[in-house]
């Protein structure tokens, strides 16, 4: 491993995005997943996380959250799973000081308030979308909503059909930054899609005015959310314990 390497704990390892940051992983100079963890009801626990010619150079197993992660030595976790692992596994980080990156979606509220008390250890981030894009386009939308002249919106969302939270966590971020910049009142509807293997496509529609206004974000590939969630995991290790967005990390 290369002296600047960061070891990683990938929780749902063999989901899309864990599968995904698998991949990036595999080939990068940065990151090397340490640990890979999964359900243990899932199929492939006891299995190479990688195939192929892979198989053999990597020896890395997927392992049961079942297991106790506290002989895990590892930089940061990086979790994307459902919202009761993440939980589980924020809960062993927090025991353990070590910080912990989350992009999983469909959290309760009172399930975000248990996260967010764990952050009063360690430093965890959480973020429905780890797109540098997204992250863009929410940063325009809150320093430009005030000029918007109708207050007519729609936000429509495309995911695979595996997806199983809907609308997405995304769409509700783009909901809830609009509705908490502006200095008014906006009737926003979600419409969501689950079609095929679509990585994700949002678009905001704002009509009216003998104009309409769109913006889209599009996701060609699932590795930009797996890039974006690695180095954020970096930049938390500069952050001392607290709650943090993607906002807090890319000023």
């Amino acid at each position: 491993m290369g002296k600047n390497k960061r070891t990683v704990l990938l929780n749902g390892a063999c989901g899309r995005m864990g599968q995904a940051i698998a991949n990036v992983c595999r080939s990068s100079p940065d990151f090397e997943i340490r640990y890979a963890l999964e359900h243990p009801q899932h199929s492939k626990i006891g299995t190479s996380l990688y195939s192929g010619k892979d198989k053999k150079k990597y020896s890395l197993k997927n392992i049961s959250i079942e297991k106790s992660i506290d002989k895990f030595k590892v930089d940061f976790v990086v979790d994307f799973s459902t919202p009761n692992s993440a939980l589980k596994i924020a809960h062993q980080a927090h025991d353990l000081k070590i910080p912990f990156v989350t992009g999983t979606t469909g959290f309760t509220s009172t399930q975000l308030k248990k996260l967010q008390a764990l952050s009063k250890k360690i430093p965890i981030l959480q973020s429905y979308n780890m797109s540098v894009g997204v992250n863009i386009v929410l940063k325009i939308l809150k320093e430009n909503i005030s000029y918007f002249r109708t207050t007519n919106m729609e936000i429509s969302e495309t995911h695979h059909k595996g997806k199983i939270d809907s609308p997405s966590g995304t769409a509700k971020l783009i909901k809830s930054t609009i509705l908490e910049a502006a200095n008014r009142k906006f009737k926003i509807n979600i419409d969501s899609k689950r079609e095929g293997d679509v990585v994700g496509e949002h678009t905001l529609a704002s009509y009216g005015n003998k104009e309409n206004i769109f913006i889209t974000h599009e996701a060609l590939d699932r590795e930009i959310f797996a890039s974006g969630a690695l180095i954020m995991g970096r930049e938390l290790l500069k952050k001392r314990k607290g709650f943090y967005s993607i906002f807090d990390l890319i000023q």
